[in-house]
Order: structure tokens, then C-alpha cells, then sequence
């Protein structure tokens, strides 16, 4: 055991305490494991407080390969400072959380300090939420300088501009996600990233164009924009996810001949359109999955002003792919007789192979309300004689019946003319009666018929069936 002398000789030159026998056995660690210790910490605050431990840990964490900042604000360039006393090495990643709003020119100052060390990975974001907040979100515009050695770039940055680097070229990134941007040109930045695979835009091209030109793109994320115009061409694109809200007009071009997984979602959130005098159109989604029957989502809801801006052909139109074999209506009916409608849409498409209905949405108060007799959704008068071919309709799945006579007769109806049905299955409002429905099915012994309610576990059915499609109304493609 070491003299009490030279043990606190030891303490004030500043080594520690290590133990009971006095010796510091973490300092005496290779210098490789105590940077893997204070890199745990996941914080170059928490890292940079261990430099009080002794001489040998003091500055270690400037040799961090990732730094990650956590509660940036508005004060001093503290992150700045702190990177200034990285010279000798670059970053494998940096990660800058912002907690509170901060100027443009500060997130500018924040992208050049990363600039200088060149981390592989970079990600720069608010951390906060706008509503809590005391003060207001800033705006303005902040500017992205150029990263040569960057291969991951996040930016989400509340209420600003974006503003590329006027020359220079990001050589090495293959992955750009940018959210929450008031604005970006992209169409400036994508020349600059020639080996861009994956790029995500969310909510950053307000009332605007989307050009996405990039010969190497392999994955598309665009969601959450208001846009007039989107105009794609990535000859290598293998994966698109496209949710886009409509103001007034739209235009598109598509190119993608590689395209393996497409989901292509249009909201006409404040633009009206309106088929069969009354119906209104508020969402349609276009799925195609390899290895899955290409399938068209449509979200549908009675609009009672006679203004329309749309034709409802003109929003067919924007399908990228019109041939598909799945069609699901997620339909508001607010008690309206819906049959005309749905071999509205039927004539339209004839091909389809499956149709799936959903009206779990409807308000019950709403449903009980009769319509006046005269009411454009029971137009054409004699729909329920009417002959509609059906040549290739398979399968039938409707969820939120109530059982009543017009919701009978539509599905009489589908029976007459679908000479290859399989399968139909039915499931009602608790409380509703299913007897003329299994009245109808016992007549169409060839096809395989369920009808059960909503929380029943034992089904009351001619033969076995599949369960019936599950909905959940939202903007999305994945709404049934």
C-alpha cells in the first residue's frame, strides 16, 4: 500500500483516485478503450465533462470519431467552439440537435464548423416542440456549404430556406433527407449529387415545383408537400413513396422504367371533385408492390356545394399506372344510397379483380338520417336492374353495412354480374340483421359467402371465408 504522501501527491497533480489502493486503473487504460468509453455517453457535452478526471483524460474527447450536440439555442457559438478544437482528424458522423429556434445565420454557422471536419454522416434538426414554445419560430433563409466527403446528409430545420452552395458538388453523398423546411430549390441542388441513391423531401416544397432529375436515385420519399408540378426522371429509381397535396392545379411527368415498389398518393384537400352530382373526391392512392396484384385506394365523401374545380376523369388521369386489378373505396356516406356510385366506378375500371369497400368512418347518427327521395345518389331511377359487366370481378369484401335494402340490392346486383365471383364477404354494424343477406347467398351456391358482424368471433355463413378488410380513414395509401 502506497505511502498517505504519495497518494495525495497523486490527487494534486490531478491522476485521480482510482481506488482503495490509490491507483487509477481507468486512466492507466489504452487510450483506444477510454475513448470507447466516453463515446457511450452519446453526448460530446457528457464526453468533454470528463476531462476534470484526470491529466490523461483531459481533451480525449476531441479524438471522437462521432460527436453528437444535444440542447443547441440561441446563445453563444458554444458547438462552434467546441468543434474549432478539432484539427487533426475528420468526423465519422455529427449529429447538432437543436432545442430551441435559433437565426438562419446561426444553423449557417452550424453547417460551416461541420463543413471544416468533413463528417462522413451529418445531421442537423430541430429538437423541440413548435407549440410549447414561448417565442416564435424564426424564419429566413440559411445556406448549405459544400460537403466533398459527406455521404449521409439529414436536415430538418423549422420555418427556413434552404439555399444550395453556389459551386462545389457533394462527390460523395448517396443519401439526403430534408424535412420541415419552408423551402428548397431542388432542382439547383440534385446537379450538385451525382451518386445520390436515396432522397427524402418532407414538407419542404411548399407551393411549389418538385424536379427530381438524378440519373443513380434508387429510393423517392415525397410527402407533405403542397406542389404544382412534379416532374421525376431517375432512370434507376427501383422505390417510390409519393404523398402529395393539391391546391389548384397539378402537372406531372414521371420516368422510372425500373420501378419496383410504388405508392403514389394525391390529397385534394382544397380542391373540389365531384362525380354523380354529389360524390367528392378526397384522396386517391395507387399502390404496386412486386409480387402483389397492383391495387387503387380511393377515399370518397358526400359534398353537398354544386362548385366544382375538378373533373373527376381529369383526377383519374394522374394515375401513373392505370391498369390495376385491386380497387378499395373508403366511402363517408352520411346515409346516402352509394350503389350508383360504386358501378359508376366499376364501369369505369371493368377489369377489376377485387373490390374492397369500407364505410367504418360512417357516422351513425348520420347514416339514420333518410335522404329526400329525390337525391342525386339514387340516380339513374332503375340502378337496381341495371346490367353491369363484371367479367373479371373475383373477390368482394364490404365492411359497415347496416343491413338495409338499397345496401341488399347492390350486393344482389354484384352477384348477377360477376359470372367468375369466388368470393364475397360482408361484414355489418353491430346490431344489424343479416337476414336477407344469407336469404341472397343461399341462391349463389358457387360462391363462397360470409356475413358476420363487426365483434362477432363466430361467423354466420354459408361456407368459410377470409376476414374482411380492416379500414382506418386517414390521408395515406395505407388508409384500408
Amino acid at each position: 500500500m502506497p505511502p498517505q504522501g504519495s497518494r495525495r501527491r497523486r490527487q494534486e497533480d490531478g491522476d485521480g483516485d482510482g481506488g482503495a489502493d490509490g491507483v487509477d486503473r481507468l486512466s492507466d487504460l489504452p487510450e483506444e478503450l477510454r475513448l470507447q468509453i466516453i463515446g457511450r455517453l452519446d453526448s460530446a457535452h457528457e464526453a468533454a465533462r470528463t476531462s476534470v478526471l484526470s491529466r490523461r483524460w483531459r481533451g480525449l474527447w476531441t479524438g471522437l470519431l462521432e460527436l453528437t450536440f444535444r440542447g443547441v439555442g440561441i446563445g453563444t457559438g458554444s458547438v462552434e467552439a467546441a468543434l474549432a478544437q478539432l484539427t487533426d482528424h475528420k468526423l465519422d458522423l455529427l449529429d447538432v440537435r437543436i432545442e430551441e429556434p435559433v437565426t438562419p445565420g446561426r444553423v449557417s454557422s452550424l453547417l460551416r464548423a461541420a463543413a471544416r471536419l468533413g463528417p462522413k454522416v451529418l445531421s442537423i434538426g430541430d429538437d423541440y416542440d413548435p407549440e410549447k414554445l414561448s417565442r416564435p419560430v424564426m424564419s429566413g433563409t440559411f445556406y448549405l456549404p459544400c460537403l466533398e466527403r459527406t455521404t449521409s446528409l439529414k436536415i430538418s430545420i423549422l420555418e427556413m430556406s434552404l439555399a444550395p452552395p453556389p459551386a462545389g458538388e457533394f462527390a460523395a453523398l448517396t443519401s439526403l433527407s430534408i424535412k420541415d423546411c419552408s423551402s428548397v430549390d431542388i432542382g439547383a441542388l440534385l446537379p450538385l449529387c451525382p451518386c445520390l441513391r436515396f432522397l427524402v423531401l418532407h414538407k419542404c416544397l411548399e407551393y411549389g415545383p418538385a424536379i427530381v432529375h438524378s440519373p443513380l436515385l434508387e429510393e423517392l420519399v415525397l410527402r407533405g408537400n403542397v406542389l404544382n408540378c412534379v416532374d421525376i426522371e431517375a432512370p434507376m429509381l427501383k422505390k417510390v413513396d409519393v404523398e402529395l397535396y393539391v391546391m389548384d392545379e397539378l402537372s406531372v411527368s414521371f420516368f422510372a422504367p425500373m420501378v419496383k415498389q410504388f405508392e403514389w398518393c394525391i390529397v385534394y384537400e382544397s380542391v373540389d371533385v365531384v362525380f354523380c352530382q354529389l360524390w367528392r373526391l378526397n384522396s386517391v392512392c395507387e399502390l404496386r408492390v412486386e409480387g402483389r396484384p397492383p391495387c387503387v385506394q380511393i377515399q370518397l365523401d358526400t359534398h353537398p356545394s354544386t362548385f366544382q374545380g375538378w373533373d373527376f376523369a381529369e383526377a383519374i388521369a394522374q394515375l401513373r399506372f392505370p391498369n390495376f386489378s385491386v380497387l378499395e373505396l373508403d366511402i363517408l356516406t352520411d346515409g346516402h344510397v352509394f350503389g350508383p356510385m360504386v358501378l359508376h366506378l366499376l364501369r369505369i375500371w371493368p377489369v377489376i379483380q377485387t373490390l374492397r369497400i369500407s364505410m367504418e368512418g360512417n357516422d351513425r347518427n348520420m347514416v339514420n338520417i333518410a335522404c329526400p327521395k329525390d337525391c342525386p345518389c339514387k340516380q339513374p331511377n332503375g340502378w337496381r336492374s341495371e346490367s353491369v359487366a363484371l367479367t373479371n370481378l373475383e373477390a368482394v369484401e364490404i365492411v359497415g353495412l347496416e343491413g338495409k335494402d338499397h345496401e341488399v340490392d347492390f350486393l344482389k346486383l354484384v352477384l348477377q354480374c360477376a359470372p367468375v365471383l369466388k368470393r364475397m364477404t360482408v361484414r355489418l354494424v353491430d346490431g344489424a340483421s343479416r337476414r336477407k343477406i344469407l336469404r341472397i347467398y343461399k341462391k349463389y351456391p358457387n360462391v363462397e359467402c360470409a356475413v358476420y358482424r363487426r365483434l362477432e368471433r363466430r361467423r354466420a355463413k354459408s361456407s368459410t371465408s377470409s376476414p374482411g378488410l380492416k379500414a382506418k380513414r386517414s390521408h395515406s395509401c395505407r388508409s384500408l
